[in-house]
């Protein structure tokens, strides 16, 4: 059994993540530079919902790599005759993990807690 195109496809959702990374690097950049230039509460508000977007996209992309990585590796492990629905498979696991799912989880996210402090810390500055 060859998993070249899964592995292939795990690689650019891999590479999503960057994207996400990126997005959330450049939404705390422009929420300090309200807080700088214009002290708007409600623009801040905003870059905080979108922090949590992002977050929220983060942490479901990280669970879909997860699912298909698990359920790739328990196929690679157990080696059956016949090749099970590995999509069903995978679907099942992520929306195991995605029913544990908790607004405090993205509250726990690294980007987001970075947000939270840089603002905190530039709000003291202004």
């Amino acid at each position: 059994i060859s998993f070249n195109a899964i592995d292939s496809a795990l690689s650019c959702l891999k590479n999503c993540q960057s994207f996400i990374n990126s997005g959330m690097d450049m939404a705390t950049q422009v929420a300090l530079d309200l807080v700088e230039s214009f002290n708007e509460e409600e623009d801040v508000n905003n870059m905080d919902k979108v922090m949590l977007e992002y977050a929220t996209m983060d942490r479901e992309l990280n669970h879909y790599i997860k699912a298909f990585e698990e359920t790739i590796n328990q196929v690679k492990r157990e080696k059956p005759e016949n090749l099970p629905d590995l999509e069903n498979l995978a679907q099942e696991k992520f929306l195991e993990m995605e029913s544990k799912n908790s607004d405090s989880d993205l509250q726990s996210n690294e980007k987001y807690m970075y947000f939270k402090d840089q603002l905190k810390e530039m709000k003291k500055q202004c």
